[in-house]
């Protein structure tokens, strides 16, 4: 049609967001330039959301992909997904446009409807499957299911027997681990124990899919289509279960394995355990959730939303000016050893202070102009960039401060050099 949407700012900051109503699966894009004009956009991205807060890039061939646009303002260009995304919000950004007009859009997305059933885990509630006659034995296993969590560790599924078998898939430091032992024999359990770990990061609050394929002692484990394939150790092929398999966490039993390992919190939908959908038996009733918890068939929302900074970017954020009194506290993860992390000038040209990762070690450097010792160092911790959250608090007043890395009093780095705080009226986070 005639018209297309052109933002009075042609630059980098700028996108167009469609929300859908409810979660949709989308196969495919197609854009056009404003109707008979100069303005076209001829590379883009495209990011989507479940809430409208937290964003993901859309992945292509392992990368962040770059949509090419159009060469002119009529004609369209179709793009298939190589693999259909599901969500309730999408959001265009322009990376490039005709360079003798403005940004000019015009764009269709092709899809269908979705619907699952979705599970919310509270981090108390297991949800166990009961078999029928007491026990499984089970040559052949099927199991998928998706997930999304802020937490990076948890139990996702649990599975044991009484002749050593066990099958269990959880979270251990934002990474997927998947154990397996089909059965002991005289060699002790250790010879049959199997585990393989995948992805990372996975605590993001994005969905996740996780395919369980077992044939025998062949087993293929898929992760958001990344697969690995691998046997189990031992000598056995059938996996013996009694009783039930749980999700979202292992039953209290009192051994110690039981209680050493956290319980899932975050939501699940589409489990499936070989051709029962588990999902649709607890929206039922059909399946008795542990007296501990909350079992909820929506999906809560995390209250904070994490930022993402490339090199180039940062955050400003107002900060309350003339307080004597300089308290910030964030958390962080990083695979780089080096970064700005935030930046404040104090009022009344007293200074500035600067937090900052060096060699993994998070610094503070305050800058101080009113007295003879021109800058004041403390660093704390170690490793800090191993990709897991870590938290940072930091607060200075007169001739005092202190520095606390993932809360432990125990190594908090303090100073008694003379210093004097007003704080200033802007926070410039990650730059």
């Amino acid at each position: 049609g005639a018209g297309g949407w052109s933002p009075s700012d042609s630059d980098h900051y700028q996108w167009l967001q469609v929300d859908f109503g409810n979660r949709k699966q989308i196969s495919a894009i197609a854009t056009q330039g404003r109707y008979s004009s100069s303005d076209w956009v001829t590379q883009y991205r495209m990011l989507y959301s479940d809430t409208g807060r937290n964003w993901k890039p859309y992945h292509q061939d392992g990368n962040i992909w770059a949509f090419p646009g159009n060469v002119n303002s009529d004609s369209v260009v179709r793009h298939d997904l190589q693999h259909p995304v599901v969500a309730r919000y999408v959001r265009f950004v322009p990376l490039d446009w005709n360079g003798e007009g403005r940004i000019g859009l015009r764009i269709e997305v092709y899809g269908c409807s979705y619907w699952a059933d979705v599970i919310n885990f509270d981090g108390h509630v297991v949800l166990p499957y009961r078999f029928r006659n007491k026990k499984m034995k089970t040559l052949k296993d099927v199991i998928a299911l998706k997930f999304k969590t802020t937490e990076s560790e948890g139990v996702i599924l649990h599975g044991e027997g009484q002749q050593g078998d066990y099958i269990t898939l959880e979270l251990k430091k934002a990474k997927l681990v998947f154990s397996l032992n089909l059965g002991i024999n005289q060699l002790g359990p250790i010879y049959g124990h199997t585990s393989v770990m995948m992805g990372s990061l996975l605590d993001d609050h994005h969905w996740h899919s996780v395919v369980i394929e077992r044939q025998g002692r062949s087993i293929d484990l898929t992760l958001d289509r990344s697969v690995q394939h691998f046997r189990t150790n031992g000598e056995f092929d059938y996996l013996d279960l009694d009783y039930e398999i749980t999700f979202g966490g292992i039953p209290f039993s009192g051994k110690p394995s039981s209680s050493s390992r956290k319980n899932f919190k975050g939501c699940m939908e589409s489990i499936n355990y070989n051709g029962i959908n588990i999902t649709d038996l607890a929206r039922r009733k059909k399946l008795e959730p542990s007296n501990v918890g909350n079992l909820s068939f929506s999906c809560v929302e995390p209250y904070t939303v994490p930022v993402f900074f490339n090199a180039t970017s940062y955050l400003e954020v107002p900060g309350r000016l003339y307080q004597d009194l300089f308290v910030v506290s964030f958390q962080f993860r990083t695979w780089n050893p080096n970064g700005l992390l935030l930046f404040s000038h104090f009022a009344d040209n007293l200074g500035n202070v600067e937090i900052d990762l060096t060699e993994s070690k998070v610094g503070v450097h305050i800058n101080v102009t009113q007295t003879k010792m021109s800058q004041i160092d403390i660093s704390s911790g170690s490793g800090l960039n191993d990709g897991q959250w870590h938290e940072v608090r930091f607060l200075a007043k007169e001739n005092f401060a202190i520095l606390t890395i993932d809360g432990d009093e125990a190594s908090a780095v303090r100073t008694n050099s003379p210093l004097q705080v007003k704080t200033g009226e802007k926070y410039f986070f990650g730059g």
